[in-house]
């Protein structure tokens, strides 16, 4: 006879100290992968090495893995905007998330909380649209640099400074973004596959202009020669005319069926409705909240809240880069830029555009930087490897001749366009208490 028990145990003794068993994946720690239902994927803490499956471990800023093969210009100016908000609430400079202050009831409209709400409302909708367009044009300037010819993504960096000025910013946040596709903006990849086979195909013509040019002088000479022979052989060259054209019909049905074959394109690109895109930035935003808040219950999150002070914005690029609403800031490159190699040593990575300074020296510990941040990565995770050049193995150091090796090594310049250097966004943030 079966026996009816209750499915749940009867608490133990309060003076018996009892050990209960867990799985090691029952909770996910902020150094596990974190997976939801949806396409994408979420890592915290882990970078993968180029090429391998296993994850290596990092405890200095955490990483969201996107599930895509590159992260496009609208997925990274969607995910640094949303940063932004992160950070201004996160640092203490507005009461509420920025998505809520729009929803908070308007008291009096000449109160100095609504002015202060409207004006860094303005400024965040201002630059949300900015960055939109702001990665367009550092995908294309970064395509058109002389560097990366040999490669497709590249590395891209965005730093939001909490402080009274960009010189005197008492806390630094970097997002860095492994695997932003590098893309001429307006180029389609069907058309320019298009351009470089037409061009081969403009160059076969040219070719075969030649070809036939000669055939019609020799043909001139034979028509000449012709008409001195006797009028007997007439049947004979109109037959011969007529097995000519048909050969020629036949000639040029296959030509033409040759040139189809040739002329078909490269497939497009899979289609990606507008629909499933939101979708897809979406989720990608919620990946990054929930990573941040994992992240801050591990330890390395974004803390330190401080007191309302101004926010300023800043991304890396070259000095081709265009756009009407960033300002070149030649005169704070070594101070970011230390603070970068700080943000990368802690990730365990290299630029190949940036020079790291002495990189023997042991840094100060993390726990008393002010530089903190989150990465941005494909499912391939972050590159491990260090990339000087675009193409290492194509430069050779010749000791028997160094002023040659020199030579080589000018040559190997590029040009000034190349130069990365920082861009202040013209507008700014003004952090408040009241509301």
């Amino acid at each position: 006879m079966p026996f009816i028990t209750h499915g749940i145990a009867p608490p133990a003794p309060r003076g018996i100290c009892t050990k209960t068993m867990q799985s090691p994946t029952a909770t996910p720690t902020a150094h596990q992968p974190i997976h939801e239902k949806t396409n994408s994927a979420l890592q915290i803490g882990t970078v993968a090495k180029e090429g391998e499956s296993e994850a290596v471990e990092i405890s200095a800023y955490p990483v969201v893995k996107l599930d895509t093969d590159t992260i496009t210009d609208e997925t990274a100016g969607r995910l640094a905007s949303s940063l932004l908000g992160h950070v201004l609430f996160l640092k203490n400079q507005v009461p509420f998330p920025v998505q809520q202050l729009g929803r908070i009831p308007g008291g009096q409209t000449n109160s100095r909380a609504f002015k202060q709400r409207t004006e860094l409302l303005s400024s965040y909708d201002t630059i949300s649209s900015h960055l939109d367009t702001t990665f367009s044009a550092l995908s294309t300037a970064l395509a058109r640099s002389s560097r990366h010819t040999q490669r497709k993504v590249a590395l891209a960096y965005l730093a939001i400074l909490v402080g009274p000025s960009i010189g005197t910013a008492k806390s630094k946040v970097f997002l860095g973004i492994d695997g932003l596709e590098m893309r001429v903006w307006g180029e389609d990849r069907v058309t320019a596959q298009k351009t470089k086979e037409q061009e081969k195909e403009a160059g076969d013509d040219d070719d075969d202009s030649e070809v036939e040019g000669g055939s019609e002088d020799d043909s001139d000479d034979e028509a000449s020669e012709s008409a001195e022979e006797p009028e007997d052989s007439e049947e004979e060259d109109e037959a011969s005319d007529e097995d000519q054209s048909i050969e020629d019909e036949n000639g040029d049905e296959s030509d033409s069926g040759n040139y189809s074959v040739t002329d078909n394109p490269s497939p497009p690109p899979p289609y990606v409705s507008h629909a499933e895109q939101q979708r897809f930035l979406q989720n990608a935003d919620r990946l990054l909240s929930r990573i941040l808040a994992t992240a801050d219950a591990g330890g390395n999150g974004i803390t330190s809240e401080m007191t309302p002070t101004q926010t300023h914005v800043l991304i890396r690029a070259p000095r081709r880069f265009e756009h009407p609403a960033w300002i070149p800031r030649q005169n704070i490159a070594a101070s970011l830029d230390a603070a970068l190699s700080d943000f990368l040593l802690g990730t365990g990575i290299e630029d190949p555009d940036l020079e790291l300074p002495s990189a023997g020296v042991p840094k100060q510990n993390k726990r008393n930087s002010k530089v903190e941040g989150v990465w941005i990565a494909p499912r391939t995770g972050i590159r491990r490897r260090s990339l000087r050049h675009a193409n290492p193995t194509s430069i050779e150091h010749n000791d028997a001749h160094p002023a040659l090796d020199m030579k080589t090594q000018d040559s190997e310049k590029v040009d000034e366009g190349d130069e990365m250097i920082w861009w202040s966004w013209d507008g700014r943030f003004v952090g408040f208490a009241d509301w």
